[in-house]
């Protein structure tokens, strides 16, 4: 970033400036975004000032009642003409709709949740509307004392001592093509192809009946290489597709395959944390009975991870109890973003009690973790201090407020996620999964360079 870029940045409009003038561009919407610090982009009809979103704002007095535009009920993002808001009510994607029998609330959560976040759920339809919400910690380690992060300090070091080394292991798969592609593309196409190839040796692939489930799985990208590397032609494999919020370009009808022979193909739009596994309808063969489960996920952030385990772990329970083997058959996640983890989803809490760790401390080392990925912090790079956290931010000699220079902090951010990670390994250990963690691709394909791997002992 030049320095005239910085310059510009530092003096952008902040909130209780006046207002610049409204735009000349011909046809701009004149509403002004005061979180974005500029007006809206978006084109408005020749005869009003302000585009269909923001229409609300030229409610005057002389509009009749019934053309107004109005906030949608369900989504307050958006406007609806008055006199059309029955019909838009019906079917806005935001209204709610009855709950699928897969979608069973918190199940796979740990701990109960406070009585305000769940009364908070009862409102909320939409992913979009799930912001920061007052029951998520707000840590801020810069107002620890020194004597407090270092003994949290010493208690993730003493733990990380127990575990055992981390191999690196990158490997790759025929089903995925990486010459010629894309500089930017290149990157995730070497994550891909690792994990197909640990898949591979580690007799995922085998079985191509079986249910093979994308948690966070967006586009289906993954899934889209994983049915390349299966060589499935008659149908045989199932494929479901698990993420709380739709996305384009899906890969849904590539994982169809050949009209003649399709494959079963199901996207459930969910929070992980409501998904009962079990009731899934692609995972029933014919005769009733469950498929096989492969799980499967590329960078599933925080918490996410951890209602994966608890979610793939109850499913393990119910069929156990009901006499069955076990259902899941493998289990290959790459981690990241151990900083939005929370207490309350984490899966092992027993494994922090023995570590020693509170819930307060779980926080702070939640926090923590991010000293891993944040990047080098120097003052000499005026652009990449700017856009720090204030409290990340070394001061003008170099110095940070945890007394410890960046390549020991990163080295303790890394400390702080492998312990993370062990506990989750501990908890699969307890229902009787053999679990590993594996460095799948170099740091320079990626920060979050750890996979976990689970097999039925």
């Amino acid at each position: 970033m030049s320095k005239d870029s910085i310059a510009k940045r530092k003096h952008q409009w902040k909130k209780g400036d006046p207002i610049p003038p409204p735009p000349v561009k011909a046809q701009q919407c004149h509403f002004w975004l005061a979180r974005k610090r500029r007006y809206c982009q978006l084109i408005a009809k020749r005869t009003n000032k302000y585009c269909g979103e923001h229409m609300i704002e030229a409610n005057e007095d002389h509009v009749e009642a019934n053309e107004r535009r109005v906030p949608c009920p369900f989504d307050p993002s958006h406007t609806v003409v008055q006199k059309d808001l029955d019909t838009h009510k019906t079917k806005c994607n935001s209204r709610p709709r009855p709950r699928e029998p897969y979608n069973v609330l918190n199940i796979n959560t740990t701990l109960p949740l406070s009585q305000e976040e769940l009364d908070f759920q009862q409102g909320i339809f939409i992913h979009k509307e799930l912001k920061a919400q007052p029951w998520i910690a707000s840590i801020h380690l810069n107002a620890l004392a020194r004597s407090d992060l270092d003994d949290l300090i010493a208690k993730v070091q003493a733990a990380h001592q127990l575990m055992a080394p981390i191999p690196t292991k990158v490997l790759d798969h025929p089903a995925i093509t990486i010459d010629g592609q894309a500089a930017k593309s290149v990157r995730h196409l070497h994550q891909q192809a690792s994990l197909l190839g640990h898949m591979r040796d580690h007799g995922m692939l085998d079985d191509k009946t079986a249910c093979f489930m994308e948690f966070g799985a967006g586009k289906g990208e993954l899934s889209g290489h994983l049915k390349q590397a299966l060589q499935e032609t008659q149908g045989e494999a199932t494929y479901v597709l698990i993420d709380r919020k739709t996305v384009r370009n899906k890969y849904d009808n590539v994982l169809l395959g050949d009209p003649a022979h399709p494959s079963t193909v199901q996207r459930v739009m969910i929070d992980i944390k409501d998904l009962h596994l079990g009731k899934i309808q692609a995972l029933l063969t014919g005769t009733g009975d469950k498929k096989p489960v492969v799980c499967l996920s590329k960078h599933l952030c925080g918490s996410a991870t951890d209602i994966t385990l608890k979610c793939l772990m109850n499913h393990v329970n119910e069929e156990k109890a009901a006499g069955k083997s076990c259902p899941v058959s493998g289990i290959i996640i790459a981690l990241c973003c151990h900083q939005m983890c929370r207490y309350e989803m984490y899966p092992n809490p027993s494994y922090l009690e023995r570590t020693g760790l509170t819930k307060v401390d779980f926080d702070r080392l939640c926090k923590m973790t991010s000293w891993a990925i944040c990047g080098q912090r120097t003052v000499t790079d005026d652009a990449q201090h700017l856009l720090l956290p204030d409290e990340e931010k070394e001061d003008e000699t170099g110095g940070h407020y945890s007394g410890r220079h960046h390549e020991e902090r990163e080295k303790i951010g890394y400390q702080c996620k492998r312990v993370l990670d062990a506990g989750r390994l501990d908890y699969l250990e307890k229902h009787g999964f053999k679990a590993s963690l594996v460095y799948y691709v170099d740091p320079t394909s990626t920060l979050e360079n750890c996979a976990l791997i689970a097999l039925p002992q």
